[in-house]
């Protein structure tokens, strides 16, 4: 029974990988088109949400599909597996790790960038007039 129950939250697991990359992919989209019409068309931003994009669109179509099948394979050990199919997954596993903690460093940095470091220009401001002598008007 415990194996039934591993084998369905593995399946669980992919279908859910699957579902959040689908879903980063819209929002990464919505965020692209927000940041080329918000932010006056700068370079940065723009770089960098692209990048994010194509992180994630190369773990969806390369990564996850590799991950799921090779998966399936160790799913009913022992003995299904051989080694070689289990050091495959475990490496395409930390590949995947590494590549949402690049995309989560990216996010920070366009984060930073928008939010924190962004210099702002200062307004034009108006003449006021504070002098107590108006004289002139």
């Amino acid at each position: 029974m415990a194996l039934l129950l591993r084998y369905q939250t593995a399946e669980q697991n992919r279908r859910y990988t699957e579902t959040w990359e689908l879903a980063q992919l819209g929002l990464g989209l919505l965020v692209a088109t927000c940041l080329f019409f918000g932010t006056q068309r700068r370079v940065l931003p723009l770089v960098l949400c692209g990048l994010m994009l194509v992180v994630v669109a190369f773990s969806h179509f390369t990564i996850t599909p590799e991950l799921a099948l090779r998966g399936r394979g160790t799913d009913f050990p022992p003995g299904s597996a051989s080694t070689d199919l289990l050091h495959r997954v475990y490496v395409l596993g930390q590949l995947y790790g590494w590549l949402e903690g690049f995309k989560l460093a990216l996010g920070g940095v366009l984060a930073g960038y928008l939010f924190v470091f962004r210099v702002r220009r200062p307004r034009r401001q108006t003449d006021i007039v504070e002098s107590r002598h108006h004289s002139h008007v």
